[in-house]
């Protein structure tokens, strides 16, 4: 809470996304004013669907927000996984932790939505359609002048501006800009098969796709192919295309394939990462989530990490001044993040490896790998 005598500290985050609505939730439940800006002018998330692990579900609850995510997801039950023959390789049954699920899935709207009303219950403004024009930080607070014409000053400048972040272009250059991983991945949802509840993965020769269980009526296909910017595919024949390489699939992920029509949302992107070198603040403004660690999705951490970061954020904000909060701060969060990304960037690799021997050994220990991370990962951030 504000120091007694003291007017609250003010707080601007850069992005209502993930990330910057949770450090809304936090950083206005702990006493400070706080004001989300987002340049998008309808406050709309992008995507298809998520995955919450453990660790994910615990931020979620000290976020107050638990008990609706459960009520809009779906409990994970386990995967199955296929060669390009359709033979069952290996199949994964989780044990749930003590105190949650081991992983619950939804989709991206209803994340978007349930943390957008927490932030607002908390005390925080969002302002939609604008953003910061110019940052001023004189050492003690940073002068803001938005791109509607307003200026504000702030004590803490929160950065939550995602993969390609200004803020972090502004900070430190670009000499960190997104890295390229070598490949794409596909997304849609369409409606859920009620017969079948495990999850399941297919390693074609040219692609491999997953499908998950988002809720009780939608299902969550992805695709993952060698592919970058250079590689766009024509939007007009998305559809067809993404048909094209998935001919051959058979159980849930054929069964997706089949559901996908002409209405059927379609998204493709490359995989990219972010590794911004600690720390990842100057004077009083910060970077969190993707801005400043972008992870590949394989092990559904990228939310986890940002809801993380702001509530991390938020505890070492309660007890110190900023610039000594922003480094503490760091010292609990570099360690952990940097942990995730190598995990799921060793995942990747590995579902994209062609040597036949050296797939089949690392899947073997795959279920044992999340296991352990899960294990890692329940100890508080």
């Amino acid at each position: 809470m504000s120091r007694v005598g003291t007017p609250p500290r003010r707080a601007l985050i850069v992005g209502a996304g993930i990330g910057g609505l949770a450090a809304g939730v936090t950083l206005a439940s702990t006493g400070w004013t706080v004001e989300v800006v987002e340049i998008k002018a309808v406050n709309a998330t992008v995507g298809v669907g998520l995955n919450h692990p453990a660790n994910a579900l615990r931020a979620l609850r000290a976020l107050g927000v638990y008990d609706e995510v459960l009520a809009h997801g779906y409990q994970y039950r386990g995967i199955r996984r296929y060669d390009s023959e359709g033979r069952l390789t290996a199949e994964f049954t989780p044990v749930d932790p003590p105190d949650v699920p081991f992983q619950v899935s939804m989709t991206r709207a209803d994340l978007h939505r349930i943390l957008t009303e927490a932030a607002e219950r908390a005390g925080a403004t969002v302002r939609l359609g604008t953003t910061w024009e110019s940052i001023e930080d004189d050492g003690v607070g940073v002068d803001v002048t938005f791109t509607d014409g307003s200026t504000a000053r702030y004590d803490l400048v929160v950065g939550a501006d995602g993969i390609r972040s200004p803020l972090r272009n502004l900070m430190f250059g670009n000499d960190h800009d997104p890295v390229p991983t070598g490949y794409a991945c596909w997304r849609v949802a369409v409606d859920r098969c009620p017969d079948m509840v495990l999850s399941e993965y297919w390693n074609g020769s040219l692609v491999k796709a997953s499908v998950l269980h988002l809720n009780e009526k939608t299902m969550y296909l992805l695709v993952v192919e060698e592919g970058d910017w250079d590689a766009v595919p024509d939007p007009a024949t998305m559809i067809l295309t993404l048909k094209d390489k998935l001919v051959g699939f058979g159980g849930l992920v054929g069964r997706a394939r089949d559901a996908i029509t002409a209405d059927s949302e379609i998204h493709w992107a490359p995989l990219q990462e972010v590794f911004l070198p600690a720390p990842w603040h100057k004077g009083n403004i910060v970077l969190i989530g993707d801005a400043a660690h972008a992870v590949a999705p394989h092990l559904a951490q990228g939310a986890a990490m940002a809801m993380e970061d702001a509530i991390v954020l938020a505890d070492e904000l309660l007890g110190q001044g900023v610039q000594d909060a922003l480094a503490s701060f760091m010292q609990r969060r570099y360690r952990r993040v940097k942990y995730v990304q190598d995990q799921a960037h060793a995942i990747l690799q590995n579902e994209m490896e062609s040597d036949i021997a050296r797939k089949a050994a690392f899947a073997a220990g795959l279920g044992d790998r999340q296991t352990e991370i899960t294990r890692l990962l329940a100890d508080a951030p």
